[in-house]
């Protein structure tokens, strides 16, 4: 049966049969070539072993599925040297190697894959009669070659996660293009050298202020300029400013009841943290300070040492002598002390906000994000000191 417009086959393959099934359409092919090299020393050979049928999945047809019957013979290698006496019939134009997709299903796939990844790929798929799985979809993304990394003047490079939390490893990013142009399977600074080395061209390389990707930068090139990325560089100002504050207020001197009712208080300053998140992040981080100054002054009064302290606590002695100077101030601990409290108020509040009508109580709730961690002592003393900016 020759070939036909509507399914066209490579030269040497015939079309012998032609059924119908319920679920698709069965495709009898056969392969004429005379000859196939071998794939271990790819010697040519027209001495045929014997035959076997593959059954792959094509494109469709008229808005039918199509799975082939293919026959496909294997034959002897003669090269006394090769290592393979006997292999299977190679049609590299066709059909790979153990696949059961034809080479321009498999493009079709990947394209699909590419517009609407796995799942959207399953449910496009069978709308196009071409029934494939999730995984098939995410498999044939992975089989796509890579394009060659082209001169690169200004690459980012920074940790990625195999898997959150267990593996990590490297990703490098075209800072002019913003694509990927290459992930290492560790974090480690050999391996950003290695690659730096390979990529002579490089002017300047982002990356954060961790030592890894400096030694690796510097000795891979030494020749380029290194710069801290936007996000690391705002993130570290946030901290450092959230850090600078924190520890501002914690040394105001104390004012007098009288002097803080003739002021007209402000918004009082919380954790200076603008998500709900965020605020919980800084009074955990307070907490944890509160409870480590708690154990530096137990320890210290019990007789030990600084260095037995940092010791027995796993901290640096310099962090010990902090602790141990700092005077106790009663507004780290009533942070760290409402720190549950204010988490649990704050759930009761978003609660009741759902509720039908619950315009103000939203507005509760947001002032309480603003607030919660500020309040007054037993003699009615403000904790924190009303901005002034």
């Amino acid at each position: 049966m020759p070939t036909t417009p509507l399914f066209p086959l490579p030269e040497g393959l015939e079309m012998i049969s032609l059924s119908d099934t319920p679920d698709e359409l069965l495709v009898g092919v056969v392969s004429y070539r005379s000859s196939s090299p071998c794939p271990h020393c790819s010697t040519p050979s027209s001495a045929i072993h014997s035959s076997y049928r593959r059954h792959p999945k094509d494109l469709p047809c008229a808005g039918r599925p199509i799975r082939l019957v293919f026959t496909v013979r294997k034959f002897f290698c003669r090269n006394p040297t090769c290592s393979c006496k006997v292999f299977t019939e190679r049609l590299p134009d066709f059909l790979e190697a153990s696949s059961r997709l034809t080479k321009r299903l498999r493009t079709a796939v990947q394209e699909i894959g590419f517009a609407t990844g796995g799942k959207g790929g399953e449910r496009l798929g069978d709308k196009l009669a071409m029934p494939i799985s999730e995984a098939t979809v995410l498999c044939s993304l992975f089989l796509v070659p890579l394009p060659e990394v082209s001169k690169v003047h200004i690459v980012g490079v920074d940790d990625w996660s195999w898997r959150r939390g267990k593996r990590f490893g490297s990703i490098l990013v075209n800072l002019e293009t913003h694509k990927i142009i290459g992930l290492l399977a560790d974090r480690e600074a050999e391996s950003v050298r290695q690659w730096l080395a390979t990529h002579p061209e490089v002017d300047v390389v982002s990356r954060d202020r961790g030592k890894v990707y400096i030694d690796g930068a510097t000795l891979g090139a030494p020749q380029a300029t290194q710069v801290a990325d936007r996000w690391h560089i705002l993130s570290n100002l946030g901290d450092a400013v959230e850090e600078f504050l924190i520890r501002a207020h914690i040394r105001l001197p104390e004012q007098g009841a009288a002097s803080q009712k003739e002021q007209v208080p402000d918004k009082p300053l919380s954790s200076f943290s603008a998500t709900p998140a965020s605020q919980r992040k800084s009074q955990a981080r307070l907490l944890r300070k509160w409870n480590l100054y708690q154990q530096v002054q137990h320890l210290h009064a019990s007789g030990m040492s600084l260095r037995k302290i940092g010791e027995e606590l796993g901290v640096a002695r310099n962090t010990v002598r902090k602790y141990f100077r700092q005077p106790e101030d009663a507004t780290l601990a009533y942070s760290a002390t409402i720190t549950c409290q204010s988490a649990r108020s704050l759930r009761r509040l978003s609660a009741r906000a759902l509720e039908p009508g619950g315009a103000q109580r939203r507005a509760a709730v947001s002032r309480n994000q603003c607030t919660r961690v500020s309040g007054c002592c037993d003699d009615g003393t403000s904790l924190y000191q009303p901005s002034t900016h």
